[in-house]
């Protein structure tokens, strides 16, 4: 190894690990002021982070408040120093952080709430992909759709949700009072995905939730169906018909890539 590529990986280990080794390393007259100009990159590199995390989560900045979120992140930047070169992608572990963190775990509302913003994030960057259009679901032979299995769109994923993100969410984004944490009487499901470049969002039902779970996990149309039937209490034809209603609406927002059809041979 080169001299030069030790001395970085000293400054590099000062930076992240706050070994003081690269200090002997430092033009000065004496340890204190080559401490302070190291001080000076070691701030800095904590700094640009934090600022990264602020832009990824902008909802949990505004409901713990701008110090305590500095405490959070830099909790975060020392319990995960960053391995990627890309600054988007540092925040990614954030919720399983907050979730798993004894000084943040009594507030499992913090973990809920990146999560959801992730989400955003992730369902905006998601691959390019066709988005199935109507007419071509609806060329399809009426004997064949038992055995339709749907592709969903790369942007699309389901979030269990307990807590009332979604109107803190709303409440930061309007910049009103943010509303204080709220349990919801029972576990619901979000839905985030992207359409035409705009991330959206919405809360599912308990049928469409299982509905659409079924038919992700390559269930044909009909077994679909059938699953909805049970867990719903519906006759067959009944929840043949909310599947339809609810494919068509999953259509037009853009959830479906594509379909095939499943082969008995």
């Amino acid at each position: 190894m080169t001299f030069l590529a030790e001395l970085q990986g000293r400054f590099q280990r000062y930076i992240v690990h706050s070994d003081d080794a690269v200090t002997r390393d430092i033009a000065g007259p004496n340890d204190a002021y080559r401490e302070e100009r190291l001080l000076i990159y070691y701030r800095a590199y904590r700094l640009r982070l934090i600022a990264a995390l602020a832009v990824d989560y902008p909802t949990l900045k505004a409901y713990v408040d701008e110090t305590r979120f500095e405490q959070l992140a830099t909790a975060y930047i020392e319990a995960r120093p960053s391995i990627v070169r890309n600054l988007r992608w540092f925040g990614d572990a954030m919720s399983g952080f907050l979730r798993n963190d004894p000084r943040f775990s009594s507030e499992p509302i913090l973990a809920e709430l990146t999560e959801f913003e992730w989400a955003q994030g992730l369902a905006f960057d998601a691959a390019d992909a066709k988005q199935l259009g109507f007419d071509e679901l609806a060329s399809v032979a009426a004997d064949h759709w038992p055995q339709l299995r749907f592709v969903a769109h790369p942007s699309m994923q389901l979030l269990a949700s307990q807590w009332n993100v979604v109107a803190i969410w709303h409440a930061q984004r309007d910049g009103k009072k943010l509303p204080p944490a709220s349990s919801l009487e029972q576990l619901g499901t979000i839905a985030v995905w992207r359409k035409d470049y705009k991330t959206y969002f919405r809360t599912l039902d308990r049928d469409e939730a299982c509905l659409w779970r079924t038919l992700v996990s390559g269930a044909a149309f009909s077994e679909a169906c059938s699953r909805l039937a049970t867990e719903m209490g519906m006759d067959e034809a009944g929840a043949a018909q909310r599947a339809a209603q609810l494919l068509r609406s999953w259509v037009d927002e853009g959830w479906i890539q594509g379909f095939d059809i499943v082969s008995h041979d």
